[in-house]
């Protein structure tokens, strides 16, 4: 074995070891003990991202959306397919869902507060707890039944992450809210689970304006494309700031290494 080759061994061990150690302080630190997932009552689910595909696969498999459980996300509430499907679980993660009053956040919380008629399972970060707002939400509606996890992210050795993953007091990075998703599904136990919806094409939507500022138009299954524009690409829904075409395309490359 060559010294340079076990250099880097003994580096990614010690750089493992690191994170392993930070990780678990960070479970004592944000994780709830007490926090249980409700299992699973079908082997099957359905998990509904927003993506634009998702009015092809509803127009083409009719009959197989409505033999199982669904999964939707985000502000599938504001979508008319919401009252259609009546999906039975509702997954959130964007913490601006709990701390920014933008318009789509309010009209997504009004859509769920309004139009849910039949029961569903919310699920919400616990570090959502502190503002109050999701439990507000379940007063206002009974319907809707509040399940918190522990979205710690964790990160070193294998064995040591994916025992806190079963324990469901840590979980990988989700920088997309499927991946949270799917872990979710898995850690309830489900045994087959269908993702639809997850287009991820992002980077063909990407667009440089006369100020060279990165735009991107955002499109998804509930809007009429051509009528969706391009605008500016916000770090965050109360922030001008935007993105650079390097620093998007880090953050795309953890929402798909989320799915390793």
């Amino acid at each position: 074995m060559s010294a340079e080759k076990s250099f880097k061994e003994a580096n990614g061990f010690v750089n493992q070891f690191i994170n392993t150690c930070i990780s678990i302080l960070k479970v004592v630190i944000r994780s709830k003990f007490t926090s249980r997932l409700p299992k699973a009552e079908s082997e099957t689910c359905i998990i509904l991202g927003n993506g634009p595909s998702l009015k092809t696969s509803l127009n083409n498999h009719k009959a197989f959306f409505e033999k199982h459980p669904l999964s939707c996300v985000n502000s599938f509430s504001m979508s008319d397919e919401y009252t259609l499907l009546k999906p039975e679980y509702y997954v959130i993660l964007d913490n601006g869902f709990w701390m920014s009053n933008e318009k789509i956040i309010r009209d997504t919380f009004d859509a769920l507060k309004t139009k849910t008629t039949w029961p569903i399972k919310l699920f919400v970060p616990q570090m959502a707890s502190k503002s109050k707002r999701f439990e507000e939400l379940t007063k206002a509606n009974p319907n809707i039944q509040l399940n918190y996890f522990n979205y710690t992210v964790f990160s070193g050795f294998q064995f040591v992450s994916h025992f806190f993953y079963r324990k469901n007091l840590a979980m990988p990075q989700s920088q997309n809210v499927l991946v949270a998703s799917i872990f979710l599904s898995i850690n309830r136990g489900f045994k087959k689970i269908v993702v639809v919806g997850a287009d991820h094409t992002w980077h063909q939507t990407l667009h440089l304006d006369q100020n060279n500022t990165l735009c991107i138009k955002d499109v998804h299954f509930y809007e009429n494309e051509e009528k969706v524009i391009y605008k500016p690409f916000k770090k965050g829904l109360d922030t001008d700031e935007t993105f650079k075409v390097h620093e998007i395309f880090a953050t795309w490359s953890k929402a798909f290494y989320g799915y390793i």
